[in-house]
C-alpha cells in the first residue's frame, strides 16, 4: 500500500520535482598532499595543460638548500589546495661510508667494509690494495712527553702522541652524491687514532654536496621561475 505524503507549497512555487529511490552520493572534496616525490615531480605538475594562471597568482613555492628541499602549496587560499614536498636524497652508498660523521672501525672492520664495496672505488685494486694493508697493518705510535712547570709550582706533562701506519693516507670514490645523478669522485681521507681505529673524513665532500644541492635546486627554480614568472618564489 503507497504511503501518503503530504506537501505544503509555498506561496510562489511554481514546480515540484519528487524523485523515487537512493539520492546520489554527495562528494566533498579535499587537501591533496603529495610527499616523498623528487624536486623534478613541482615542475611536472606546473607544466600541465590545466593549471590556471589566477591559482598561480594564489600560490607559492618554497625552497631550501639546507633542508635539500622544494615546496609547492598550488592554491593557497583554496579550500582544497594542492600541496607538493619534493626533496634531493643523497645516495644510500654515500651515506653508508659513514664520512665525517665520527664512525670508529677497526682496521678489520674498515677492510671488510672496503672489500664488500670495492666497486664504489675509482679503481678497484686500489680498494683491494688498501685492504690487504688493512689487514696487515704496521703501525708505530711514538710518544714524547715533556715535563712542564709553571710559575705558581703547578706541573703538568703534556704528550705528544704520533701515529704512523702503512695505511694510505686516502682514496677516492666514485658514486653519485644524490640518487639519480651522475658520479662524482670524492676524496676521503684514512684517519688512525692511537688505539688503531679508523675514521673517515672529507673535507671535500661538504662542499660537493652543497655545490650539487645548489645546482639542482636552483636549476629547477629558474625552470619554474622562467615558466610561471607571476609564481611567488620564497628561499628558506
Amino acid at each position: 500500500m503507497a504511503k501518503e505524503i503530504n506537501i505544503s507549497v509555498e506561496n510562489g512555487v511554481k514546480e515540484l520535482v519528487i524523485r523515487n529511490g537512493e539520492a546520489v552520493p554527495v562528494h566533498t572534496g579535499r587537501d591533496v598532499n603529495v610527499t616523498n616525490v623528487t624536486i623534478f615531480s613541482l615542475f611536472e605538475f606546473l607544466s600541465k595543460e590545466n593549471v590556471l594562471l589566477s591559482i598561480i597568482l594564489d600560490s607559492a613555492l618554497i625552497f631550501s638548500y639546507d633542508n635539500l628541499a622544494m615546496r609547492l602549496v598550488y592554491g593557497l587560499t583554496e579550500r582544497h589546495p594542492y600541496k607538493l614536498n619534493g626533496s634531493i636524497l643523497l645516495n644510500p652508498d654515500l651515506e653508508a661510508f659513514e664520512i665525517n660523521k665520527g664512525k670508529r672501525y677497526s682496521t678489520f672492520q674498515l677492510a671488510d667494509f672496503i672489500k664488500m664495496n670495492r666497486h664504489l672505488f675509482e679503481s678497484k685494486s686500489v680498494a683491494m690494495e688498501l685492504v690487504s694493508t688493512l689487514k696487515n697493518i704496521k703501525a708505530t705510535v711514538n710518544r714524547a712527553i715533556e715535563a712542564n712547570k709553571d710559575d705558581r709550582g703547578n706541573k703538568r706533562a703534556l704528550i705528544d702522541q704520533v701515529v704512523q701506519s702503512n695505511i694510505p693516507e686516502s682514496f677516492n670514490i666514485e658514486l653519485p652524491i644524490f640518487k639519480g645523478q651522475p658520479k662524482v669522485v670524492v676524496p676521503v681521507e684514512v684517519v688512525l687514532d692511537e688505539d688503531l681505529e679508523c675514521m673517515l673524513v672529507s673535507p671535500d665532500l661538504k662542499q660537493i654536496i652543497a655545490e650539487e644541492s645548489e645546482r639542482l635546486i636552483g636549476g629547477e627554480v629558474e625552470k619554474i621561475r622562467e615558466l610561471h614568472p607571476q609564481l611567488r618564489i620564497y628561499q628558506e
